[in-house]
């Protein structure tokens, strides 16, 4: 060989082996195509369609307006994010025709467009491609530019970054059959394949990032949270999906709040008083960038003016996850900002290092965009020093580039791998009907979209890419993003910066995973000596409601209030947060009913005890009575035959004697607690004692009132032995007893329970009244009335005998007896009929009887046991009735 020919050698190796080897070479110092709209004022888009086998499609937002309206003009501000991603794309076409693996000997071309953040912009732009690659036929007797139909179509659309850019255009390319992969749209709607049959996306779609937002919100335990999104399709479509998550894991939304595009300053302000007037630390925030902005502001300067220190934990969307403007470091400052997981593309920064605008003569908006980043002209007074961007301090590269390069590489291996399919190698490529030698059909759309579905390797990123049947990108994934207070230098303080504390998977079980060495904040607060501090820790709960309480839902708050369950409701000790009060069986009540209760406990019975003061009294009362009734008796069996003893008829004084006995023990029998045997033992009782006492003094009116009134004293008037007597009194005890028979049957004896709720606060401790049942009323009218039809005959015999001689004083005992009954049985039912309390009328009852037979006892025994006792010489045969004839004695 003539090695004086090695140079010519050496280039044409040099040549060959950076294609075979993959050492990227970059474009950027060949001009563009530059395509104007505007009457060529304004750079439309750039294209390198002539001499490429296969066209990628771009769109991207380079120039918008910074009002953030979706009318007018295009705007004098550049994206910086936007042309990052622009740039990526470029590079990720160069990186592929430098691949000698991927896309062998064929070489991609790109038509890039702007978009200016307008969505009608961006439909102007797609219709122009679509129209450009001969996907759109036009009858008309117009003349046809055939220039058109000889340029490479457009096989594949990448973008754009907005969803709601992407949305309509998704919806155009359907009618197309045009694949089309976006980079950072991220609306769930997009993942509707009837409406958007031929979109991919390597950007995770919202749903996921709002159920990554959720599960940071669940780690940190608040359950009160505030919404704000912008009324837009990302925002309407990621909110909704956050309030979804958030009910499910009953989280609550305390303020819920929507931003227009019609909103005015005014508008900002107020919605800035109501957050700040909201209970909830925590804001998810899903709004587009420039809503953010202008919130932002005007919380800030609010809270400036009125020294305002509340402190918001915002929990940010993608859009403005990575936002770090210094001028909203106190609001933002422990924000949690989620960004589609990504490793930095260092061979980017590398490339994006040797662009300048002296160089990069294939993008016409790069000298405008260098221009704004360093803030001077490149042919004024303020000169440009002529240094690479990545060489400024507050370079960082957007989070989105790898999932643009993403985006050209999924449609470079869908290509890839159709050629290899059904191409014969080498391979013979036709560019302007993307076909191949070998295959008699060409690259079709539908051919296309099945192969962008099948696609599944690592990218350049280390990103593994692959669709799922939606289109979306099969694994979501996002950084976690922390704002933070970091320490303070001398000419920096206070310093602040975004920390990634963690990442959030969907593809593995523990899907949140926060890196155990980071730390997180939650804001700042001013210390003592004038510095900033982090918040480490931070609040926002509802108050959890305790045993005993519930929860109620109310109008100004979601998390309700907590109510104790008071009187007779309770809740159970062993749940929190319930809802609803259970309620205790009818005799018990609450065991803390002014305060909640968690359990129920019998409510204490009210009845006449003998502890009470009233039952103290009638057991006294039951006590001298008994006493003395058997005092009596034993005085009247010691002087039996003595002549005051026998005049008074001795059997009718026994019978007396036991009905006063059985009025003092009957006490006995209202004093216990109410049975039904102790409730058929009342009714007996009560009208048998009392029928036997005024029976028996009726029988001995009558014998007396025989007696007086009989003219004849030569022979006794009949029917008045003792025998009689006791028959007499006891066919007027029958009666009586015959009523209440029937009433027992009618109304059998039992008891019956009323509540009595505290007169000052009814939720207090009630008392649970037991007493017995009642008889029916007709019977007790009828047993009344014949109690009284007994007492008026009684006292109309002791009126008419009280005349009788003034020796015999038996009538007089008796008729005294008789008023006296009369009296009680008066007062009885005057104090029976004015009181509805039981235990009172049980009392008036028992009471009444026992007063009766006291007064009985000491009318009608008492001056017979003084004389016998203190004035024997009045108890002989002379003085004792003197005018009573001995026949007449008992």
């Amino acid at each position: 060989m003539n090695w004086q020919l090695s140079p010519l050698l050496l280039l044409i190796f040099s040549f060959l082996s950076i294609k075979a080897f993959g050492r990227i070479q970059h474009q950027y110092q060949v001009p563009s195509d530059v395509l104007r709209s505007d009457g060529g004022t304004r750079i439309s888009g750039i294209q390198d369609r002539i001499d490429k086998d296969i066209v990628l499609g771009g769109l991207f937002t380079v120039y918008f307006s910074s009002g953030g309206s979706n009318v007018g003009s295009c705007g004098d501000v550049i994206w910086e994010d936007g042309m990052e991603m622009l740039e990526a794309m470029l590079y990720a076409i160069d990186s592929v025709n430098s691949d000698p693996t991927l896309l062998p000997n064929l070489t991609l071309g790109y038509d890039i467009r702007d978009t200016c953040k307008r969505e009608n912009v961006a439909m102007d732009e797609t219709i122009d491609i679509i129209l450009s690659s001969g996907d759109l036929e036009l009858e008309s007797c117009a003349v046809v530019d055939t220039s058109i139909s000889d340029q490479v179509p457009v096989s594949v659309i990448l973008g754009a970054f907005e969803s709601f850019i992407t949305i309509p255009m998704a919806g155009l390319l359907r009618l197309f059959k045009k694949p089309q992969i976006s980079y950072g749209s991220s609306s769930t709607a997009l993942s509707n394949r009837e409406l958007y049959s031929y979109f991919f996306r390597t950007f995770p779609p919202d749903d996921k990032q709002a159920k990554a937002m959720v599960d940071l919100i669940v780690h940190y335990g608040w359950d009160h949270i505030s919404t704000i999104n912008s009324n837009n399709l990302y925002g309407q479509r990621g909110i909704e999906e956050v309030k979804k998550h958030a009910a499910a894991n009953s989280i609550c939304i305390d303020f819920d709040a929507i931003i227009t595009d019609e909103f005015k300053i005014a508008n900002y302000t107020n919605l800035a008083n109501e957050l700040l007037n909201s209970l909830a630390n925590v804001v998810v925030l899903f709004a587009s960038v420039h809503h953010v902005r202008s919130l932002l502001t005007e919380l800030d300067r609010i809270q400036t003016e009125n020294n305002n220190e509340r402190h918001f934990v915002w929990i940010a969307s993608d859009t403005w996850a990575e936002l770090t403007d210094e001028e909203f470091n106190n609001v933002t400052a422990g924000k949690f900002g989620f960004a589609a997981f990504s490793e930095n593309l260092d061979s980017f920064d590398n490339y994006f290092s040797q662009l300048l605008p002296s160089t990069n003569n294939r993008n016409p908006w790069f000298s405008a965009y260098y221009e704004q980043y360093y803030d001077c002209k490149l042919n004024g007074t303020s000169v440009c020093d002529n240094s690479s961007i990545t060489d400024a301090s507050d370079y960082k590269q957007s989070s989105v580039v790898p999932l643009v390069t993403d985006a050209v590489y999924a449609a470079a291996h869908a290509i890839n791998n159709f050629i290899q399919d059904n191409c014969i190698q080498p391979v013979q490529w036709y560019p302007n009907n993307q076909s191949c030698y070998g295959y008699n059909q060409s690259l079709n759309r539908d051919a296309l979209f099945d192969y962008i579905s099948k696609v599944n390797f690592s990218s350049p990123s280390n990103n593994w890419v692959n669709f799922n049947s939606q289109g979306n990108i099969a694994a979501a994934k996002y950084s976690i993003f922390n704002y933070q207070l970091i320490n303070c230098t001398a000419n920096d303080c206070p310093s602040f910066s975004l920390v990634n504390i963690g990442t959030w998977d969907s593809s593995v079980d523990n899907r949140l995973l926060l890196d155990p060495n980071a730390t997180s904040q939650f804001g700042i607060a001013s210390s003592p000596t004038g510095e900033y501090v982090p918040i480490m820790a931070l609040k926002s709960q509802c108050k959890v409601c305790g045993p005993g309480q519930i929860k109620r839902i109310v109008v100004s708050s979601c998390c309700g209030t907590c109510d104790p369950c008071l009187g007779q409701s309770y809740t159970n000790a062993s749940l929190t947060n319930v809802t609803l009060c259970q309620t205790c069986p009818n005799d018990m009540w609450g065991n803390n009913p002014l305060t909640g209760s968690t359990g129920c406990v019998d409510i204490s019975h009210t009845y006449l005890k003998p502890t009470d003061a009233w039952g103290i009294v009638l057991i006294v009362i039951c006590a001298v009575g008994l006493i003395a009734v058997v005092f009596v008796s034993c005085v009247f069996v010691r002087f039996w035959n003595t002549p005051i003893v026998k005049s008074s008829g001795r059997e009718q004084m026994i019978l007396l004697l036991i009905g006063l006995a059985l009025c003092f023990l009957v006490t006995v029998a209202f004093l216990l607690k109410p049975s039904p045997i102790i409730c058929g033992c009342q009714r007996v009782g009560l009208w048998f004692c009392f029928s036997l006492v005024l029976s028996a003094l009726l029988v001995k009116l009558i014998r007396i009132s025989r007696i007086g009134f009989h003219k004849s004293m030569s022979n006794r008037p009949k029917c008045i032995g003792p025998i009689y007597q006791i028959l007499f009194t006891f066919l007027l005890v029958s009666v009586q007893m015959s009523l209440v028979l029937v009433s027992m049957i009618i109304v059998h004896p039992d008891t019956t329970t009323s509540i009595k709720l505290d007169e000052n606060n009814h939720n207090d401790n009630p008392t649970l009244i037991l007493q017995c049942t009642s008889p029916h009323i007709a019977l007790i009218i009828l047993q009344m009335l014949y109690i009284s039809a007994l007492l008026i005959a009684s006292n109309v015999l002791a009126v008419l005998t009280i005349r009788f001689p003034a020796n015999f004083n038996e009538s007089r005992y008796v008729s005294f007896s008789t008023f006296s009954l009369g009296i009680m049985w008066f007062l009885f039912l005057l104090s029976y009929i004015a009181t509805d309390d039981s235990t009172i009328q049980t009392a008036v009852i028992s009471s009444t009887i026992q007063l009766s037979a006291l007064a009985v006892l000491g009318c009608l025994f008492g001056p017979r046991v003084f004389i016998m006792i203190f004035w024997p010489k009045q108890n002989d045969q002379g003085t004792v009735a003197p005018d009573l004839p001995t026949a007449y004695e008992v």
